[in-house]
């Protein structure tokens, strides 16, 4: 039997032999919830092999092109276009940054003009990627997002016709989704204790603008995680309490619905902090309640105690949060892990680690906190790149990719 891989070079074929696979055998789990994660037998010998035999022909191929195999990379937002390449080493990993680079978005009309630019640069002479991936700030479909804000569309196809690469493009936050399982410890902050369960589901969210969530799956034909994208943070939010639920009340009688984004993202601590202006004005003696202070300004004076009502509009801000994150832990069973990652958390340590998050994911009143949830363990992401390790990720796998791309010959 042959594996025959498309080459890199427009047209050509790579072919290697390939054992007769043999039919794995079936995965069980157990009716306790400790074993429902265990971790998945391993990929058969017969896929390993192949893995290795693939990979030794593409490294070869590239090495033809350019002194070493290198990836290119994006992160695309509304104001700048973050380009980075990468050189890999002998077995397809990152070895060192070539070339990076912010190209603002007002300075080119289309992402084709961006993209040429960066690649002309003569930092990559001798470098020229065999793959990219891009993230962007909006929904992807079909290979393709299209900025409304900036009139640019980024495309697999018109990439892989014109620049001759191999090209993938990802929801921001899908890319956030692929750069946690490649997290070094030394980025986390575990906030709850628990063992973390080989190739077990994991839960990634990240409030921010908005609240982004994703949950990863171990995909055993590509032996790796895969990230399934969601929007459950526009579900309706489950508050806890009275006063969230005077909250819940005044965000739907302000906006029609109060989904979980709207009180767990910037804009949503905002809210809550004038919401309790409003709504207990006696707690606050000698306070301007009109006072409007954007979520920066109100993490601050949580942080140094200058304003009451900003540490208690933190403190919601973050129980909510964490009950979201307990909310995926329980509808994905996620003994891989829950992952928050964003720019807020990092910025409020002090806040975080004082307990409201964790108590808030536990849900000690629930009697699914000793059957399920104190199994899980919970994170706060600490690197703010995560979602371009995400995109490199992809890039590479760009470079052995078996499942999408893989023609079989008897």
């Amino acid at each position: 039997m042959l594996v025959c891989v498309p080459g890199l070079h427009p047209k050509s074929v790579l072919c290697v032999p390939l054992p007769h696979p043999r039919t794995p055998a079936p995965r069980r789990c157990s009716a306790h919830f400790p074993q429902l994660s265990a971790a998945a037998p391993p990929a058969s010998r017969t896929r390993l092999a192949a893995r290795r035999s693939i990979h030794g022909t593409i490294t070869a191929s590239m090495s033809r092109r350019s002194s070493s195999p290198s990836v290119l990379v994006a992160d695309i937002g509304g104001t700048n276009a973050r380009f980075q390449v990468w050189q890999l080493d002998d077995v397809l990993r990152p070895s060192r940054l070539v070339l990076e680079k912010f190209l603002p978005t007002k300075d080119y009309p289309t992402f084709d003009d961006a993209l040429s630019a960066f690649l002309a640069d003569p930092a990559l002479a001798g470098h020229a990627p065999q793959s990219a991936a891009f993230a962007c700030a909006g929904p992807v479909a079909r290979g393709a997002c299209t900025m409304t804000n900036l009139g640019w569309t980024i495309d697999e196809a018109e990439v892989a016709a014109r620049h001759g690469l191999r090209a993938t493009v990802l929801n921001d936050f899908e890319a956030v989704g692929y750069g946690v399982p490649v997290l070094p410890e030394s980025a986390l902050l575990t906030l709850h204790h628990a063992p973390v369960q080989d190739r077990a589901p994991k839960a990634v969210l990240g409030p921010g603008t908005g609240l982004g969530e994703a949950q990863l799956f171990w995909d055993e034909a590509v032996g790796n995680y895969r990230v399934c994208a969601s929007e459950g943070s526009h579900a309706t939010f489950a508050p806890r309490g009275w006063k969230q639920r005077a909250l819940q009340a005044a965000v739907q009688a302000e906006r029609g619905h109060c989904s979980v984004e709207r009180v767990g993202c910037g804009d949503g601590l905002r809210r809550i902090y004038d919401f309790l202006g409003s709504d207990e004005p006696s707690q606050y003696p000698g306070r301007d309640l009109g006072a409007k202070l954007d979520p920066a300004a109100i993490s601050a004076a949580a942080l140094d105690g200058s304003d009451p009502r900003a540490a208690e509009a933190l403190d919601i801000f973050l129980s909510i949060v964490g009950a979201e994150a307990g909310h995926m832990a329980l509808r994905g069973l996620t003994t891989g892990g829950v992952y928050i990652c964003g720019g807020i958390f990092p910025k409020v340590l002090d806040r975080v680690r004082a307990g409201g998050v964790a108590e808030a994911f536990l849900w000690r009143d629930s009697r699914f906190h000793d059957k399920v949830l104190k199994h899980i363990p919970l994170f706060v992401v600490l690197e703010e790149k995560v979602g371009l390790l995400g995109t490199r990720e992809q890039a590479i796998r760009l470079l052995h990719q078996q499942a999408e791309d893989v023609s079989i010959a008897t």
